[in-house]
């Protein structure tokens, strides 16, 4: 840094020599201000930092000032002053020297991060004025940031090249050397709570996945600290406290040994249990929410979770704006902790106003209309609750986050949606394999939210060695703005089964309304055109009576009742569906058709879900004609009896003739374990069968199967691979069979 004055010192000397005369004398006045040596910062720029004017007294002190204001500016190595005799008083030139600017930034070296992410940890942009303070700034910041991710023998060494026109670029030279891993954590002065409780409790881990070690991160390490003090604030240990912690490179081994010192203190207890302010609720049901009892191990998180509890409780009937406070006492000379929580049950709360952000494509009334919160409504918990889990299962968003904030009183609320939107289209061209159809070749062209008002409209092709399908469909979900749903599917199906070929032409007219909690009811109807071919040498002449064309004319209807918290994964909740077809409206076919379907969703420890499913069917013909055999009852596959290949159980004729069946039970249990990455382990068991045409209903008689399997959540849906073995095999049965296919299996 250089501030030089040129020629305030001789004025002053001038003045000073003057000065016998300074009352006869007239005062020097600054005639002119001008800036010499600027290139890129403007003289407006410049002059807008200084005190000093045209028509002002000439004062040195004063330009001192301003050379300094100047400097200050960032943009000059050097900054000096010319004063100069002018029209009867004195021109000041302020004369600059520009700092050179950074007109390129690279990195040489860098394995572990690409060049963005270098970028986004400095503070140095092309255009930047060029500073060795600010270089020296970014070389600490990328150790940091190599640090962070174990790379503890990173150097770092800046390089200044210059261009012609005085310029430089910037080039950050890295040699990361080796990533560390962690040797061991150990833990010293703990006696109350054991290391692998503390080790538990931390996001660092020795072992990752139980194989790989664990990664050094110091951002990390530092979270750590907070967590390990809040297990012992969950264990009674409120006085807990981390002294000192030590990262020790090995350097020769590449590990690290990481050191972390506590001290504990006394365990405290829970002592007396009060609760005050109650008068909207019961007082026991309240007290239900507190998670802490007399001579229980006192626990913070505990405490915070009967504060939520009591909240929710409250919020349950519009009282959004109460308050608990909860208040510890110490006992003195002892160990113990008295609780009071005061309750401040506030007004009722209304929903003043709902922000919804984040919707790009997404018009706002296609997400405010699903909501179940209205501005002017009571507020309750509930609603929150549901309006994210119904914007969730729409499937247009990536995530949904709903909070609220104080509205302009107590008694008002204002909720905030918050949404990140996924692709809703679809357009591929490929091929893929299943255990039901093989190999297949797809085209999809798909868009769930067309045009950003809801509309879903899809055309699919599908083909293989022994199914060819295509179909089109639309849906307007709210038809005439009400929640009136109404779509058509326009379709062709031929599929090759063992004994037969069926081959499928029609369109499906849908109708849907939702009614109370999580119901809706269902109308439709189906007209097609079905055609049984190729029907083997050892069908029965019953079976051969359905052989060729038959026009079906179906209206149907069903009641559903859905509380899934998510469609595709669902982790809590359950579906109910009754459904009903009558055939016989027109057309050849004849049939009542019912079904009931009942699943059951339960979270428990760790994540992990406990899926059960309950399913019934019962069909027959009317006016002496048997049931369609394309509307019978079969049962194995992916989605069914999973030890059977799709379709294959089934009643059988004389002639070994697969039949279907006029009525089938099934039921399923799953035990499904989340794993990294989006997968998800899966153990199952299997009962169910088919009963009709030679075969009397006997509940009783079950076929059994159990498995296992592995799930993904890829972008495209759920893929699943399962095997199910065969429990109680009969002769001619094989041993199980595998599954490969997509979507969930209820």
């Amino acid at each position: 840094m250089c501030l030089t004055i040129v020629a305030i010192l001789a004025a002053s000397l001038l003045i000073g020599s003057t000065a016998r005369a300074q009352s006869q004398a007239p005062p020097i006045v600054i005639k002119d201000i001008l800036v010499e040596g600027n290139r890129r910062v403007q003289d407006a720029v410049i002059l807008g930092r200084i005190k000093s004017a045209v028509g002002a007294m000439f004062n040195p002190s004063l330009l001192s000032e301003d050379i300094r204001s100047i400097f200050s500016l960032g943009f000059f190595d050097d900054v000096q002053l010319r004063v100069e005799d002018f029209e009867g008083g004195v021109k000041v030139v302020f004369m600059v020297t520009e700092r050179p600017f950074v007109r390129d930034v690279d990195f040489v070296g860098n394995k572990k991060a690409d060049r963005d992410t270098l970028q986004e940890k400095i503070d140095i942009k092309l255009g930047n004025v060029y500073n060795p303070v600010d270089v020296q700034r970014a070389v600490e910041k990328l150790r940091e940031y190599y640090e962070d991710e174990g790379y503890f023998e990173v150097q770092i060494t800046p390089n200044v090249e210059k261009f012609a026109d005085g310029d430089v670029r910037l080039v950050f030279s890295i040699a990361e050397g080796r990533q560390m891993t962690i040797d061991q954590i150990v833990f010293r002065g703990n006696t109350g709570l054991s290391e692998a409780v503390l080790k538990d409790a931390m996001e660092t881990k020795e072992r990752q996945y139980f194989i790989l070690r664990g990664k050094v991160q110091r951002q990390r390490l530092d979270t750590d600290i907070d967590r390990i003090i809040a297990a012992y604030n969950d264990n009674g240990y409120i006085q807990a406290r981390v002294e000192s912690y030590d990262v020790a490179v090995d350097r020769e081994k590449a590990r690290v040994t990481i050191t972390i010192v506590v001290v504990e203190g006394p365990q405290f207890r829970v002592g007396e249990v009060k609760l005050t302010g109650v008068t909207l609720l019961p007082e026991r049901e309240v007290e239900r929410q507190i998670r802490l009892k007399p001579g229980d191990v006192f626990s913070v998180g505990k405490m915070r979770d009967s504060v939520q509890g009591i909240l929710n409780l409250y919020s349950t009937i519009g009282r959004a704006s109460a308050d608990v406070n909860p208040k510890r006492d110490q006992l003195p000379g002892t160990n113990q902790i008295n609780l009071t929580f005061e309750v401040s049950e506030g007004p009722e709360v209304y929903v003043e106003r709902i922000n919804i952000t984040g919707n790009v494509r997404s018009q706002d009334k296609i997400l405010r209309r699903e909501l179940p919160l209205h501005e002017g409504e009571l507020y309750t918990l509930q609603k929150r609750d549901r309006a994210r889990q119904k914007l969730i299962n729409l499937g247009y968003f990536e995530s949904v986050n709903v909070t609220t904030q104080p509205g302009s009183d107590k008694t008002k609320i204002i909720v905030n949606v918050d949404v990140v939107e996924r692709a809703t289209g679809i357009f591929s061209i490929g091929g893929g394999y299943s255990s039901v159809d093989a190999l297949v070749g797809t085209i999809d062209l798909a868009q769930r939210n067309f045009l950003g008002r809801g509309w879903e409209a899809s055309i699919r092709i599908r083909a293989g060695a022994s199914t060819q399908q295509g179909t089109v469909s639309f849906t307007e979900p709210w038809l005439f703005d009400r929640p009136l749903s109404a779509g058509f599917d326009i379709y062709k199906s031929i599929r090759t089964y063992t004994e037969y070929t069926y081959d499928t032409t029609g369109a499906n007219l849908r109708l849907s309304h939702p009614f109370a909690e999580y119901w809706r009811w269902h109308l439709g109807y189906r007209a097609s055109r079905d055609i049984i071919s190729h029907l083997t040498d050892s069908a029965t002449p019953d079976l051969k009576a359905q052989e060729g064309a038959t026009v079906t004319s179906a209206a149907g209807g069903s009641l559903t009742r859905d509380s899934r918290d998510v469609v595709a994964a669902p982790s809590r909740g359950g579906q109910t569906a009754l459904t009903v077809d009558f055939a016989g409206l027109g057309g050849d076919s004849r049939f009542v058709k019912a079904t009931a379907l009942q699943t059951y969703f339960k979270s428990l420890w760790f994540s992990h879900v406990l899926a059960m499913r309950g399913e019934a069917g019962y069909g027959f013909g009317w006016s002496d004609d048997p049931l369609p055999l394309f509307e019978r009852f079969y049962l194995g596959g992916p989605n069914s009896i999973r030890s059977f290949k799709f379709h294959s159980l089934s009643p059988r004729d004389e002639g070994g003739f697969r039949t279907g069946g006029t009525s089938e039970v099934l039921g399923t249990v799953e035990y499904v374990i989340p794993l990294p990455f989006a997968f998800r382990l899966a153990a199952f068991v299997d009962v169910g069968n088919v009963y009709g045409f030679g075969t009397d209903f006997d509940p009783t008689d079950l076929r059994k199967a159990a498995g296992g399997g592995i799930r993904w959540q890829s972008p495209f849906g759920p893929i699943r691979v399962d095997y199910g073995f065969n429990l109680d095999r009969k002769a001619g049965e094989g041993p199980g069979a595998f599954h490969f296919s997509v979507g969930s299996p209820f």
